[in-house]
């Protein structure tokens, strides 16, 4: 059967649930934020689904699913398109089948008002902030979430995400216990609800939906305290540096966000930049209230000030603060430059604060640094890298190499190939899981395999990727 003829069949299989396969909409439902990274932003421009097709629910989904297994058609499981590393785009045509309307919280452990709930679980397609509204009434939240969270679906989170607010205290997404359970449809002709608990889990995680269609997310709770927003500036960066690795170490001060920027960098946000005096670093902070008294402390111990205080949410720049951290920094930075980029790098937790400082000072004439601190593997690092003005792809790899001479682990976010980028560890539980979650190969084409030779080749960079253990 000719591709045209699939397609023709996969229509009529697909009965009342909405699709359609008109250009525009294609084109939108095929983008991510991959256009972040120069180096995607034309390679990827024009790669499109044949067909979007949009279930109402989970039969819908299972209905979908079994026809392009039925028909062999590609797919490709979309959230909010909030992703940036290309996660959403469909590198073989195919189908996009868009979750956005399997939303809600199914509920949680423990009874608000009478215990404390454990964990709360929803389906993929809720936004993640949806989450946190419906359970802070029971004095509860998440333990971290991107900081797209009034964007991103909770099941793109986990498909493509591996951090976020809240990982300078809890960690990462694959450390042991930041995942409680995930059910997951199989890509048959019969399609199958798995559950998957215990380290079973990160086979799925950040595997940008190559080995399983995440349907239901379960995650463990932490306090709902009330949270502090604070901007803070430091004559010199060393002296940011030491006050966030300070805090981070301090384990009685409850922190959500801790994100050093070097000079200039505050002043790419106009919404901040009159906060902090020109020729100063920054720090934004999320602090718990009953801490903030020992951040001050820290503060003042380390020569800096704070510019700037108010609770979660309601602060004069109109964004939540964390809005200005992790992935959306360097979408406001781009706002001032379009060609500022960046590299993931993961810093050592032995001398981590040295680590830091010497980056700083040593690729000065690269650019100014932007890390956030997080968690990992039980031990505090860091991530990020100099934020430099993009050249060439040659550039990108020089670069790559002398960060990596200088101690750190380099994973390549301006790919959609996972053995490319280096964050993900693939092996073969997670080919095993592949082969018997879509067992014709019909999920998330190009993405988990080298069979793309376009994409993996020009997006290569001499990157060794993540190490999982640091110190």
């Amino acid at each position: 059967m000719s591709p045209t003829d699939s397609l023709t069949s996969l229509r009529a299989d697909l009965g009342p649930i909405t699709f359609s396969t008109d250009t525009r909409k294609l084109r939108t439902k095929s983008r991510d934020r991959f256009a972040q990274s120069p180096v995607l932003r034309d390679l990827l421009r024009g790669r499109n689904a044949e067909i979007f097709i949009a279930p109402r629910g989970k039969d819908e989904l299972r209905t979908a699913v079994a026809a392009c297994a039925r028909h062999r058609i590609p797919i490709t499981v979309r959230g909010a398109g909030s992703g940036q590393f290309g996660q959403g785009v469909p590198l073989r045509g195919g189908a996009v089948i868009d979750v956005t309307a399997l939303v809600g919280v199914i509920g949680w452990h423990g009874e608000p008002g009478r215990r404390p709930p454990t964990t709360v679980r929803a389906l993929a397609g809720t936004v993640v902030a949806d989450i946190d509204a419906a359970i802070r009434p029971s004095g509860w939240e998440l333990r971290m979430h991107p900081s797209t969270a009034h964007q991103a679906t909770i099941g793109g989170y986990i498909a493509g995400g591996h951090a976020g607010i809240g990982s300078c205290r809890w960690g990462i997404l694959r450390d042991t216990g930041n995942i409680t359970a995930l059910e997951v449809m199989t890509v048959e002709e019969h399609p199958r609800l798995i559950e998957l608990r215990g380290r079973d889990v990160n086979t799925v995680h950040h595997a940008y939906g190559a080995n399983g269609i995440i349907t239901e997310v379960e995650l463990p709770l932490a306090p709902a305290w009330e949270w502090h927003e604070l901007v803070v500036s430091f004559p010199d960066f060393a002296q940011a540096a030491r006050f966030s690795v300070d805090i981070c170490r301090s384990d009685g001060v409850l922190t959500k966000v801790v994100s050093p920027h070097a000079h200039p960098l505050p002043q790419f946000f106009p919404e901040l930049a009159g906060l902090i005096p020109d020729g100063e670093s920054m720090v934004l902070l999320m602090a718990a209230v009953q801490s903030v008294p020992n951040v001050e402390d820290l503060v003042q111990d380390n020569g800096g000030r704070i510019r700037y205080r108010c609770l979660e949410g309601k602060g004069s720049y109109g964004s939540p603060l964390y809005e200005f951290t992790w992935g959306h920094s360097m979408l406001r930075y781009q706002r001032h430059n379009d060609e500022l980029t960046g590299l993931m790098a993961l810093f050592p937790q032995r001398d981590l604060y040295e680590s830091i400082v010497g980056i700083h000072r040593e690729f000065a004439e690269l650019g100014p640094l932007h890390v956030e601190m997080k968690r990992i593997d039980g031990g505090l690092s860091c991530q990020g890298s100099p934020v430099f003005a993009f050249e060439s792809q040659q550039h990108l790899a020089a670069t790559t190499e002398r960060l990596q001479r200088a101690g750190l682990f380099i994973a390549n976010s301006h790919t959609p190939v996972l053995g490319a980028g280096g964050m993900k560890p693939w092996g073969p539980k997670e080919d095993a899981a592949k082969r018997e979650f879509d067992p014709y190969g019909l999920l998330a084409q190009g993405k988990s395999d080298d069979a793309e030779d376009t994409i993996a080749t020009s997006t290569a960079l001499p990157n060794s990727g993540w190490s999982y253990r640091l110190s």
